[in-house]
Formats: structure tokens, sequence, C-alpha cells
């Protein structure tokens, strides 16, 4: 295989393994309360919108030179004022998902551990937690193909669990609706789809390839959608009404404990890097751009997650959605408005251009607003 074809789908693959994660397991439970039809329609609209924010992105990076992130665009094109905004935002974010790693990742170690130490789902939690944030303070970094790789073997599980599940299906557990439940997918499945924060690693692994970075990314963003997708129609076609937070643990009686066992094993391993690799990034953003003490930087990197767990919320779905909602609505909203200043003051010729017209943007930035609205006051 040609160098530049290999470096296109090195850069899918840094896509998908950067969508795939802890948010796919939250997605069966929001389908299943809300309804397969209510799913079907924020899938639509959430992948039309998240795949355009993508080639926004991707075609802001192009017009500079050199590697960026959000925050130095917003401080390139904006100032310092809005680079300052984007470095928050990203940080919550970061905090956001960290939050739900604590939680499934202690949960997913119960199920492993169950059958040797019992119950004890708060103190799995901690146990998982102490594990990973010494790893962080140590410094213990996994190169990227480690992250992608266990990424993969998750898609893999998933998929044996769909080969499995699929003549398990009730069709009826597909056909239920709730109005009262109609906003439940939204955030949880934006969490679950964002992908922006692969494209400047993507633009950085295809040099000489960047006219091709515009289908990298479309097919990065589709292929995650449709595996979210088929997955949480056969995990709701299954488990109907007893659809659980994790989905993993509810097919216990459907499918057996080995595919629950399994599904625990690779998750957990995949949780586990995502935790390293995103604690990592938050300690060094603090300690190296922001010139704190490298102690200091590693306990606002692990410890402010754990405090708002413990006298936050531990439930699962609302930490996904919140954040999905809230701090990549915000981040959608970014990305737009520096795209705009981008067209205006970026300096290099891109190799493709979105021209997207100004109402398609303004009907982006209205929806994420929106979300942003009513998931802050239903947390109220």
């Amino acid at each position: 295989m040609k160098t530049g074809t290999k470096n296109y789908y090195r850069g899918i693959a840094m896509m998908v393994g950067t969508i795939v994660g802890v948010g796919i397991f939250g997605v069966p439970y929001v389908l299943a309360k809300s309804g397969v039809i209510v799913g079907l329609f924020y899938f639509a609209l959430l992948g039309i919108l998240l795949t355009l924010n993508h080639l926004l992105f991707g075609e802001m990076l192009l017009r500079v030179q050199g590697k960026h992130h959000l925050a130095g665009l917003a401080g390139r094109f904006g100032n310092k004022n809005w680079e300052y905004f984007a470095l928050l935002v990203t940080t919550f974010s970061f905090y956001g998902a960290l939050i739900a790693y604590i939680i499934l990742g202690g949960k997913f170690l119960e199920i492993v551990l169950l059958p040797f130490f019992g119950e004890g789902l708060f103190i799995y939690q901690m146990l998982f937690f102490s594990f990973m944030a010494f790893f962080v303070l140590v410094g213990v970094r996994l190169v990227a193909f480690s992250e992608l790789f266990m990424s993969f073997l998750l898609l893999a599980v998933m998929g044996v669990i769909i080969g499995f599940g699929i003549p398990k299906i009730n069709i009826s557990n597909l056909l239920t609706f709730d109005l009262n439940q109609a906003f439940l997918p939204y955030g949880v499945i934006l969490f679950s789809l964002g992908g922006a924060a692969a494209i400047p690693g993507m633009v950085e692994i295809m040099p000489k390839e960047k006219k091709k970075l515009k289908s990298a990314i479309i097919i990065g963003t589709l292929i995650p959608l449709f595996l979210t997708l088929i997955f949480s129609l056969v995990v709701v076609g299954i488990t109907g009404a007893n659809t659980v937070q994790d989905a993993i643990e509810g097919m216990r009686a459907y499918l057996g404990d080995w595919i629950v066992y399994l599904g625990a094993v690779f998750g957990l391993f995949a949780v586990a890097t995502s935790f390293l690799a995103m604690a990592l990034y938050l300690r060094e953003q603090f300690w190296y751009d922001m010139k704190i003490n490298k102690y200091v930087s590693w306990l606002l990197a692990c410890f402010v997650p754990l405090l708002i767990f413990l006298f936050g919320t531990r439930n699962f779905i609302q930490v996904i959605g919140f954040t999905g909602a809230v701090f990549s609505g915000l981040e959608g909203i970014l990305i737009i408005w520096i795209y705009r200043l981008a067209q205006k003051k970026g300096k290099r010729e891109p190799e493709y251009k979105m021209r997207v017209p100004f109402v398609v943007l303004a009907v982006m930035v209205i929806v994420f607003i929106l979300g942003i609205v009513y998931e802050v006051l239903s947390t109220l």
C-alpha cells in the first residue's frame, strides 16, 4: 500500500477511534426511553450538523500553517479572551468525559471482579480512579496506537454483540414512542458522535494528502454514526424497556454472562486508555501551556472531575447528556464562529472550501444554543 493511501486510512482510523468511546454505551438507554423514531431523528439531525462542523474545522485548520487546536485558532483569529474561553470549554468538556469514565470504568470493573470480590460499585469506581490518577502522576504514556487499538477491539466486541443479538430482537421493542422523553437523546448522541479533537491529528498525519482530508472526515464521522446506531437498535431490540444505562449488563438475561463479561473487559480497557490520554493532555495543558506547577496540574487534571463526581451527579446519562448538550454545543458554536473569521483572516489557501450558506450556519448555531439552554434549564 502506498504511503499516501496508508496515511489516508490512518486519518480515517484516527477519527473513528476518537469518536468511539463511552458514549456508545449510553445511546441505547436514551433510545429505549424516547423511542427509536425520536432517536432516528436525532441521528439524522446531529449526523448532518456534526459532519458539517467537522468539515468546517478541517477547512479552518487548512487555512493556517503548522499544528493548531481550537483554543489556539480562537486566539489567532480572534483574541486572547476568546482563546481563554475556548480553553475553558475544552477543559470542562474533558472534565465531563473524565467523570463519565469514572462512572462507567467503575461499573465495568465491578462486572469483571464481581465473581471474586462481590458488589460495591462506589469502591470499584474509586479503585478505577486511583489507578488512573497514579498512572497520570507518573506520566505513563501509551502510544497513540494503543488507544486506537483498544477502540477497534471495542468495535469488534460491539460486532460480536450485534451478531449474536440480531436473532434475539423483538420488533415491538423498536416501536415504542414517548414524547415526554423526546429531548433526552440530544446531548447523549451529540456527546457520542463528536470527533473534532481528532482533526488536528488527521491534518498532521496526512501532510501530502490534504486534498483527501474532506472525504476522510466524512467517512471517519459516518462510520461511528452507523455503528452506534446499529449497536443501539440491536440492544434496544433485545432489552426494550429493560435497557440499562451502560447497555451491557442488561443483556445478561438474553445473551448470557459471557457476552456481558466480554463487553465489560474490553469496555474497561477502552475507558482506561481514554481516561489516561485525556487526563495526561489536561495535565500537560495546565503544566506547559499555563505554567502551573507539575503536581498542581496533576491535581487539576484528575481531582477536579473526582470532586464533581463525589459532590455532583453519579448518573452516567446525566453526565454525558449535559456535557454533550452544553460543552459540545459550545464547541460547535466556537468552530462556526472561528470558521467565519478564518475565511477573512486565513493566510493559506485551503485544499477544500465548504461554502456553506450563512443561513445554514445560523440554523446550526440556533440548534446548538437551544440545546444548551434546554439542558441548563432542565438541570437547574
